[in-house]
């Protein structure tokens, strides 16, 4: 990639022109030019070169003088962002970080001191007119004093420039108080406990055929942030910190308060260490590269990041990568500003929206007692009443407002990418969002979003680490979901997880969309939604793991709802909630699952506990929230052996998410239900309206009634055309 880089370098973009219209754009116009006669006592004559290949393995520390113009090339692979997007083990030193970028140290070549409104120059390479200082010439500059109202150019072309601030303050009313106009690169050294600090005005002079520059730091060529000290950057104009290029920054202390966006590289932005603050009016940190599909990205190595944009935390045009860094991101002002509401009503999510029952009010209106509705069983009197009249099927947009400002915590165009690193992300919209792909295999995540947790428009996959959801619209959604490890955790007011391409309608009577998924492994899940919990427009597998979800309370979702089939082939799930649209698994699993909805709806905390024939306890659960209906799938479910239900019991156990270590239970419950595991999937008592095409209204019945006899409904020829079948 720099191999790309360094022949898009080769264009001169300096004229005579732009070179006297950055010398006039900042500061006074006095004549005076300090002389650089007085030269140092010990001046360094050679400088480290900094390898312009960005694969290499080592870096070379051969150095170079000054009028060298020769690079010493060690590789020539490039680094791509879809490298960086499937790679677990990269490394700062032999992938992006040159020698040079990592290692602050420094022979200085020339010595600058600022002195108000003009400056004293040491070392040859550098012009002074009046508050406006001018470098010419491949050095280490070694800067520190104050400058009133002047600026800083860097116009060597094909040069590596060290600045090295030194205590520096420099302030510019009028463009940015550094402005790289050529180089190859500008690394800025912020020197062993200093203090910088940059500040430029609220208006720009410009040259009236361009909008450049517009950031505090402005280069059109690469920038290197390093060494220990602290930087601050008061953006009044626009951004703070600009490249056309790449920026990389590998330590040091750097404090950005800007009004447009805070550090934007085009290239790419890439981090190997440093404490970096950014308070910006529109996003954080960015990379805007859309034509190159290798560029464009965002890659953090480790690190502090605080974030507080007023619209994204991090946007990549391509990849986001972070092997390790503590990320603490706002955006937009946090979840507090969400525009989205959940309503408790039937379908939803992702794609075209809920659906309703007129005049319902979102909750399943009675059906009027133990009716016989064309071959649908009895109705236990708990049921929800329908009164089926006006039962035409509405849609109903979820509650949004629609804007052009982004407000996500970290968003990426192609791949995000979390291999380590701590996140602590607030954000008005999506705290994760990439349009293709989300991979997590590590890292420790706490995320409050006022939409989704994580989104991908096509697939997320989470192999290890800690995702913890604390607050969401919806939790988890993409077209294909696949969780094979580490412990999710997630709060959401709408679905927990919604599998869902974006196109088709959503819920348990909505259409099936193939190649929609929602897979389940292994690793630990625990969801407490208030729509569907686990959710899925096409299929539903769980094969592994431990899944514990605490699902609606009201009876317009289901803590289980695909619009295929729940398929149960191994791992624990327990999911307890309310029983109007509750689906249960499909008869083709290989795992013997039981739904029981009870006679009596309970409180959350209420102990459920199954023991076995001969008084085993199978498990013990305390439902979080108000539940009429549990579904569980076990192992520990045999075929052929009869089991009970017991509430309102207590254990002397240790409990997580509600579920206690077996042996504890104290056998002082009252027993609420049975049955006999004679099928793979066994019903007790009647059982919701949920469902896709292989879940069931169905299934086996048990002490408390057998549901609707094991029967699903025709579908009349032509579909019901928006009317329910009554």
């Amino acid at each position: 990639m720099k191999n790309i880089n360094i022949m898009k370098k080769t264009f001169a973009f300096l004229t005579t022109i732009m070179t006297v219209s950055a010398l006039t754009a900042c500061g006074n116009k006095n004549t005076e030019t300090i002389s650089d006669t007085d030269s140092l006592n010990e001046v360094a004559t050679q400088i480290q070169t900094e390898s312009i290949t960005e694969a290499e393995t080592s870096e070379t520390s051969e150095t170079v003088t000054e009028s060298e113009t020769v690079e010493i090339q060690t590789a020539t692979s490039s680094l791509k962002a879809e490298a960086l997007a499937v790679t677990s083990d990269k490394t700062a030193i032999s992938d992006l970080f040159s020698a040079r970028d990592l290692n602050p140290e420094y022979n200085a070549t020339a010595e600058i001191t600022l002195k108000g409104t003009t400056a004293e120059v040491k070392g040859s390479g550098v012009t002074v007119n009046g508050s406006v200082i001018t470098i010419t010439a491949e050095g280490v500059y070694h800067i520190t004093g104050k400058l009133t109202d002047g600026q800083i150019i860097v116009n060597a072309d094909k040069a590596k420039v060290q600045l090295i601030l030194d205590n520096a303050e420099i302030s510019c009313s009028t463009s940015s108080p550094i402005y790289g106009i050529s180089s190859d690169k500008i690394f800025i050294t912020l020197a062993e406990g200093s203090t910088n600090t940059l500040t430029d005005g609220e208006n720009y002079t410009l040259d009236e055929s361009s909008d450049e520059p517009d950031a505090c730091i402005f280069s059109k060529d690469s920038i290197t942030v390093n060494g220990s000290g602290t930087l601050n950057v008061n953006a009044n104009y626009n951004d703070g910190i600009r490249s056309k290029d790449d920026i990389v920054i590998t330590g040091g202390t750097v404090n950005v308060n800007s009004v447009g966006d805070g550090i934007k590289g085009k290239d790419y932005v890439a981090v190997a260490d440093g404490n970096i603050t950014v308070k910006s009016g529109q996003d954080g940190i960015k990379s805007t590269n859309t034509e190159d599909t290798s560029l464009g990205f965002v890659y953090v190595e480790k690190g502090n990041i605080t974030i507080d944009a007023q619209q994204d935390g991090i946007q990549a045009e391509t990849v986001f990568t972070s092997i390790g860094g503590n990320f603490n991101i706002t955006a937009g002002g946090g979840s507090s500003n969400a525009s989205k509401t959940h309503t408790d009503d039937f379908g939803g999510g992702m794609g075209g929206g809920r659906q309703n029952f007129g005049g319902m009010n979102g909750e399943m209106p009675d059906f009027g007692g133990n009716g016989d509705f064309g071959g649908f069983g009895e109705f236990s009197d708990d049921t929800a009443d329908f009164g089926f009249t006006n039962l035409a099927f509405t849609q109903t947009a979820e509650t949004s407002t629609d804007t052009s400002i982004s407000t996500k915590g970290i968003k990426a165009g192609t791949t995000i990418q979390i291999n380590d690193g701590v996140f602590n992300i607030n954000s008005a919209d999506d705290t994760i969002h990439s349009n293709d792909t989300v991979n997590i295999s590590g890292g420790n995540l706490t995320l409050n979003a006022g939409d989704d947790g994580l989104h991908a428009d096509n697939e997320i996959n989470i192999t290890n680490g800690n995702v913890n959801i604390s607050n969401s619209y919806e939790g988890i959604e993409s077209s294909v979901i696949n969780i094979s490890g580490g412990i999710t955790e997630l709060i959401s007011s709408d679905d927990g997880f919604n599998a869902s391409d974006g196109m088709t309608s959503q819920g348990g009577m909505g259409t099936y969309t193939s190649g929609v998924i929602l897979n389940i492994s292994g690793g630990t899940v625990y969801v407490d939604a208030g729509g569907d919990g686990l959710d899925s427009n096409g299929d539903m597998t769980i094969s592994g793991g431990t899944v514990i979800v605490n699902g609606p309370t009201n009876s317009g979702n289901g803590s289980l709802d695909s619009n295929s089939s729940v398929t149960v082939t191994g791992g624990l799930l327990i999911a307890a909630g309310s029983s109007g649209m509750a689906e249960r698994p499909s008869d083709n699993s290989t795992q013997n699952s039981v739904s029981c909805t009870f006679d009596n709806t309970y409180e959350g905390g209420t102990l459920v506990t199954l023991l076995d024939e001969s008084g085993k306890e199978i498990l013990s659960f305390a439902p979080s929230k108000t539940f009429q209906n549990i579904i569980i799938s076990s192992p520990d479910i045999n075929s052929g052996v009869t089991y009970t239900f017991y509430t309102g019991g207590t254990s002397s156990s240790e409990n997580k998410y509600g579920l206690y270590s077996n042996g504890g239970y104290n056998n002082d419950g009252t027993e609420s239900a049975s049955f006999t595991a004679d099928s793979a999937v066994s019903a007790i008592g009647s059982q919701g309206m949920g469902g896709g095409m292989n879940g069931g209204m169905g299934g086996h019945g048990g002490r408390m009634g057998g549901g609707f006899g094991g029967e699903r409904p025709e579908m009349p020829e032509g579909g019901f055309n928006g009317e329910m079948p009554f």
